[in-house]
């Protein structure tokens, strides 16, 4: 699997990179060849950013820390973007540190562009424990 990173946000400061790429060997090795040779694009955005994606694609008009895009690309499972700004805010309101946010909003991001959604409470209940279950992968 191959991530390309964008930081459409350079306000946000520094993306720590290390973070993504240990969720990257850790949905690999969950999920095996459903991702092997697969691109990924991860774009960090502005809270300005999100809302207007937010607004176009899920016709909600306010910024969300995570939004994914499959792509029609059989090489590709699409692009991951995320607001690291409202990210950094639900890392600190929870109590966790911004880089396990980051990589649960990678895995989040992940789940949903192989196909799994949250369209119901106990629907988001099992896809933040496939979520968790991936990210703690050894």
């Amino acid at each position: 699997m191959q991530i390309v990173f964008v930081n459409a946000a350079p306000a946000s400061g520094r993306i720590p990179r290390a973070a993504f790429l240990r969720a990257t060997r850790r949905a690999q090795k969950f999920f095996g060849a459903r991702m092997r040779g697969k691109r990924i694009g991860v774009a960090f955005v502005s809270a300005a950013t999100s809302k207007k994606l937010n607004r176009r694609y899920r016709a909600r008009a306010r910024p969300t820390s995570v939004l994914s895009f499959a792509s029609a690309d059989p090489g590709e499972l699409g692009d991951i973007v995320i607001c690291a700004s409202i990210a950094r805010k639900e890392a600190n309101d929870a109590g966790t540190g911004f880089k396990e946010r980051l990589a649960y909003l990678f895995a989040h991001g992940l789940l949903h562009l192989l196909g799994m959604h949250h369209r119901s409470k106990k629907s988001e209940q099992r896809m933040e424990a496939v979520a968790e279950k991936m990210l703690n992968t050894k």
